[in-house]
């Protein structure tokens, strides 16, 4: 990847548009350099952010980038253009941030809005990828081949994070690596062996269990030494027999039961059929005895039965004769009735008149009150009409009132709004007051800085000259040169009156890296307090804005007086308000009256027309009521004359039937009416004593055939004794179920046996397996997880890491001996070395060219340090540019770390970036090292502004 132009709008510390040309920097080393905060780093995290929506040191997101110097209107965004394998790519990507609405409310101030995240690839043909953010985020990392992760340790390397690598411990450098080179599957690998092998080990035990628990219930018989087999059994095929054998015993057991069984049934039958035979003929005889019995029985009840026949006959002859009477009390009812119904009739008539005449009058009432309803009505509606039309000329006042009301409380607001900006304008004061003393520091501290550094140049130029002047005072003419190797020397340096000493220069160094220190110091705090003083300014602006209008300044004139007189307006506009809500309120204090005589009168109205309703309804009832009484005594008078026909009708039939009825008791047996009755029955005794007179005949006849029957078949013969074929048969009762019950023990303990036996077969069967494949993962579990006795504690994981960390060290060494010039080199501690104990594999030494000693990494000093963090890093970029499959990254850049260096070390690392740079890679160097700044000359110089931070190319 090689960068070509990076835009940076609203981000971090820049305010505005930035635009970077890297096009300018062209192959090779190029130094970005500026006041500490000025936003250096901000260059490198803008690029990481437009390729991963995250900064290159991880810490700060996206919507975290959104510039405190923005103006609102300023879209924070990044673009970035880059060229991979030939091919150009366009990235334009913003982060999700908070901004101020374009509208205004309808209170007049500007709401706080979201703008959304969103990302753009423009693609080598000028088309757009599309896609949504997850989809071109990975987008991009196929293009170029990189994650995040690997992007910084290779591209960006970050602040002090190089380091990390140099110094960690073997456990800490595992994680790194992990990350890294996404080794965790190799852990998982492990885990996934481990996890096997202890489930492997697990179903073992369970097998063990199994076997156990089946040789627990198995049931062993104390015979033919069987016991003693199954103990003495210790292999799977030895104990298999012991149950086959013990099982053969069940048996014949089982076998020697049943046989037995067959046996008793056949003697069994032989006693049950001729006991069978007894018992059926001595049931015929008892039969036969007990059906003479019922017989003699049915034959003594013979005269109850007669009499009861009788008493049926008699009731049948009187029903005759009192049906006859009962048709003359009928008639007898009737004509009482309808002599009861004509005066009921005659009383309904009389009663009907009276009430004609009540109903007459108070319809004559009603009418009167109905028309003094009429003429009351009318006058209330005259009075509500001349109520409505007052109190429609006074209904606009409610909705005056509710405007000067709100007026009002705008005013009282406005009013309080001014009087918080008046105060908060002294602190706007005191924070400016603040910035200028930081100012004024800043500047002593920078003189103080300058002071420091003119010191250190001229002390170490003297130092330079009075080395040279010592040199020459010993040119001979003739002899060789040891600086050039010149044998003519025409004008030799002459030696000073007065050279420092070296301690004299690293003094000077010294007073002046913390001149610059406390520089940097003041300077931060300079900024701080310009940051303060801004946003106190800003906020006071808006705030002013919103409360005055947009044309408050701060500038144009003093911002007390422009107050003092805005707020005598604001105090004229609510005295106003008042005066106008106060006018107001009169004119809806009389409105309400209005409405409230009018509501009084509407409901004296609608009480006086639902009277005049009521009066008409109860006018209509009247009338109807009159025209059904007229109906019903109409239709009365009729039913009265029918009722008249019908009683004379059944009174001469009640005459006839008594004729009847004493014309039918002469000619019965019984002498009067109620003798007659007396014989009468009910009807369900009549029922009874018909089905018991039917029942005792049809069982005299059913005890005659079952007699006659048994007596034919038992002519002849005696009954049986039974008494020795029932003891036989319970002897062998009891034999039998103490053979089946043999037979059931044995036949149970058998199925136990054999399926103990059959789970044993297959347990045995599937452990031989388990044990031999058990005995495979384990010895891998042992391997991958680094636990074989004797061998370092060195897992999978580790053992792929410890292949990654010798390719660093190979690459690093390269640049590294260049570096030191030979010193030292770093090598991955020997598996010989390691040892068994902890976390290994991944530990880091020095080994000295000149002693051929090993030494601990943490031990080098800290420019030492530095240079083999700095080989470290570009080893891993190699490593990592391998592994990728051939990753091209034309770019690097490389945050801080060169204060730490001697001059030589300086120059060495610097010259090993640029042979690594070449003639087609770019490598930035973000440092403060004022020696860096006078030796690179393509600058990138990022200047900070009291209104955020600008960026230009210098050389």
């Amino acid at each position: 990847m090689i960068p070509q132009r990076l835009v940076m709008s609203a981000f971090g510390s820049y305010a505005g548009r930035e635009e970077i040309d890297f096009s300018e920097a062209g192959p090779g080393i190029f130094l970005v350099t500026g006041d500490t905060g000025a936003g250096k780093t901000t260059i490198f995290d803008a690029i990481t952010y437009a390729l991963y929506d995250q900064t290159s040191g991880g810490r700060r997101e996206g919507r975290m980038m959104r510039s405190q110097y923005a103006a609102e209107d300023t879209p924070t965004f990044v673009e970035f253009s880059f060229q991979y394998k030939g091919q150009d790519y366009r990235i334009l990507r913003s982060p999700e941030y908070e901004r101020a609405s374009r509208r205004r409310g309808k209170d007049g101030e500007r709401k706080m809005t979201l703008e959304r995240s969103s990302v753009t690839l423009f693609l080598p043909d000028g088309t757009e990828f599309t896609g949504k953010k997850a989809e071109t985020n990975r987008k991009i990392v196929d293009i170029i081949g990189l994650d995040a992760g690997q992007f910084t340790q290779t591209v960006m390397i970050a602040q002090g994070e190089f380091l990390k690598l140099l110094s960690a411990r073997s456990d800490e450098r595992r994680e790194i690596f992990s990350r890294i080179f996404q080794t965790d599957l190799y852990a998982r690998v492990e885990q996934r062996l481990h996890e096997e092998a202890g489930a492997l080990y697990g179903q073992m035990k369970d097998m063990e269990r199994q076997e156990e628990q089946e040789l627990s219930r198995l049931f062993c018989p104390e015979a033919e030494g069987l016991p003693e087999k199954l103990a003495e059994a210790a292999l799977p095929k030895e104990r298999l027999e012991a149950v086959r054998q013990i099982l053969q015993y069940g048996r014949s057991r089982e076998a020697a039961a049943e046989k037995k069984i067959r046996e008793l049934d056949g003697e069994l039958d032989k006693v049950n059929r001729e006991l069978a035979v007894a018992q059926e003929l001595n049931s015929r005889f008892a039969r036969l005895a007990k059906e003479r019995r019922n017989r003699a029985e049915l034959q003594a009840k013979a005269p109850s039965v007669e009499q009861r026949k009788g008493r049926l006959e008699r009731s049948r002859e009187a029903a005759l004769v009192c049906e006859i009477y009962e048709r003359r009390q009928e008639a007898s009812r009737q004509r009482q009735s309808l002599e009861k119904e004509i005066k009921g009739i005659q009383e309904k008539i009389l009663q009907a008149g009276h009430k004609r005449e009540a109903l007459l009058k108070r319809k004559e009432k009603v009418l009167l009150e109905e028309k003094r309803c009429r003429e009351e009505y009318r006058s209330l509606t005259e009075q509500i009409a001349r109520v409505t039309d007052q109190a429609s000329r006074l209904s606009g006042s409610r909705a005056l009132l509710q405007k000067w009301e709100s007026l009002e409380v705008q005013a009282a607001d406005r009013k309080k709004r001014l009087r918080e900006l008046r105060q908060k304008l002294p602190l706007l004061k005191k924070e400016e007051q603040r910035r200028d003393d930081c100012a004024r520091a800043f500047e002593e501290s920078r003189q103080a800085y300058q002071q420091a550094a003119d010191a250190y140049l001229a002390c170490n130029e003297a130092f330079l000259l009075g080395q040279a002047g010592i040199l020459a005072r010993d040119l001979e003419e003739g002899s060789p040169c040891p600086v050039c190797g010149a044998l003519h020397h025409p004008a030799p340096a002459a030696l000073p009156e007065r050279t420092p000493d070296q301690a004299e220069v690293k003094a000077a160094r010294r007073r002046r890296d913390e001149a610059e220190a406390e520089k940097d110091r003041r300077q931060q705090l300079l900024l701080e307090a310009g940051q303060r003083c801004t946003a106190r300014l800003q906020s006071l602006l808006a705030e002013g804005k919103n409360v005055v209008g947009e044309e408050f300044s701060l500038e144009s004139e003093d911002p007390e007086r422009r107050l003092d007189r805005e707020e005598k307006r604001r105090d004229q506009e609510l005295k106003e308000c008042r005066r106008q809500k106060e006018e107001a309120g009169q004119q809806v204090g009389k409105l309400e009256e209005l409405e409230k005589a009018r509501q009084s009168l509407a409901g004296q109205q609608a009480v006086c027309y639902k009277r005049q309703e009521e009066q008409q309804r109860e006018t209509a009832l009247a009338d109807e009521s009159l025209r059904c009484l007229d109906q019903s005594v109409s239709q009365a008078k009729g039913e009265e004359a029918a009722r008249q026909a019908a009683r004379e009708e059944t009174a001469a039939r009640e005459a006839a039937l008594a004729r009847e009825a004493q014309k039918a008791l002469e000619e019965s047996p019984f002498e009067t009416e109620d003798q007659c009755r007396g014989s009468l029955l009910a009807e369900e005794e009549k029922e009874r004593l018909e089905n018991d007179l039917e029942d005792y005949r049809q069982k005299c006849i059913e005890a005659d055939a079952r007699v006659n029957a048994l007596e034919e078949q038992l002519d002849g013969k005696e009954p049986a004794r039974t008494e020795s074929l029932e003891e036989q048969k319970k002897v062998l009762d009891e034999s039998r179920r103490e053979a089946e019950e043999e037979q059931r023990r044995w036949y149970s303990k058998n199925e136990n046996n054999r399926e103990a036996g059959e789970r044993l077969k297959k347990i045995y069967g599937n452990n031989q397996k388990l044990q031999e494949r058990c005995a495979r993962l384990r010895l891998l579990d042992q391997t991958a997880g680094g636990s074989l006795p004797g061998r370092p504690k060195i897992d999978f994981e580790a053992y792929v890491q410890r292949r990654y960390f010798q390719q660093i060290i190979a690459f690093a060494n390269r640049r590294l001996e260049t570096m030191t010039g030979g010193n030292f080199v770093l090598r991955c501690r020997s598996m010989e070395q390691l040892g068994n104990r902890g976390s290994v594999g991944l530990d880091l030494d020095v080994y000295s060219l000149e002693t051929g000693k090993l030494r601990d990494v943490r031990t080098l000093s800290g420019g030492e340090s530095f240079m083999a963090a700095l080989s470290m890093a570009l080893g891993m970029a190699d490593v990592i540019s391998r592994s990728a499959g051939g990753i091209q990254m034309k770019a690097m850049f490389v945050d801080e770390g060169f204060g730490s260096l001697d001059e030589y070390s300086r120059e060495q690392a610097i010259g090993v970036l640029s042979e690594l740079a070449g003639s087609d890679r770019m490598i930035g160097i973000i440092s403060h090292v004022t020696e860096l700044k006078e030796s690179i000359d393509r600058q990138l110089v990022v200047t900070k502004t009291k209104r955020g931070s600008h960026v230009r190319w210098s050389r």
